[in-house]
């Protein structure tokens, strides 16, 4: 339990950090230059140039700066923050294609398949997230496999978390 502990800390640590403050940007139109839609056609309004870039640096500085304080398994923390970011947001863009291909319009729900969608939303990132740790880490797949359990579960609780603050207008 121990040694999956500190990939929580490396991994999802951060990008429970960076993905608030990523929500407080949204909430607060932090950066709003930035906050155009990557391809509006194709993913929707909520996949913006910010999100992108906001989840890839803020990710890759969060981690650097939690390295100097704890221990991290990495010895390029703002290299793998940054990467791991870029996966969380790489990782959505499929579902978010798909659902803009069956006429889901962005931030609703497939009236039919509302909790094959719901699952989606919540584990697509995690996936990714956890691929990516787990090829560049060297971890196990039984390893990769928590991580990704863990990740799904806090992703959900936070997303319920910033709804009930009313940082998240949708859970």
């Amino acid at each position: 339990m121990h040694d999956l502990l500190s990939h929580i800390t490396t991994e999802l640590l951060p990008l429970i950090i960076t993905g608030i403050l990523h929500m407080l940007a949204v909430k607060y139109r932090w950066l709003p230059q930035l906050a155009r839609p990557l391809w509006l056609r194709g993913f929707g309004a909520h996949k913006t140039w910010r999100g992108l870039l906001f989840m890839t640096i803020v990710n890759g500085l969060t981690l650097l700066l939690l390295s100097l304080s704890i221990p991290v398994r990495t010895e390029h923390p703002f290299a793998l923050g940054a990467l791991l970011g870029l996966a969380y947001v790489a990782f959505e863009l499929p579902n978010s294609w798909l659902k803009r291909r069956i006429g889901i319009a962005a931030g609703e729900h497939h009236l039919k398949y509302k909790y094959v969608f719901y699952l989606i939303d919540k584990t697509d990132s995690s996936f990714g997230v956890a691929l990516v740790y787990f090829l560049v880490s060297g971890i196990s797949l039984v390893t990769a496999g928590e991580l990704f359990v863990v990740n799904c579960l806090t992703h959900s609780l936070i997303a319920l978390a910033l709804v009930i603050v009313h940082i998240k207008s949708r859970f």
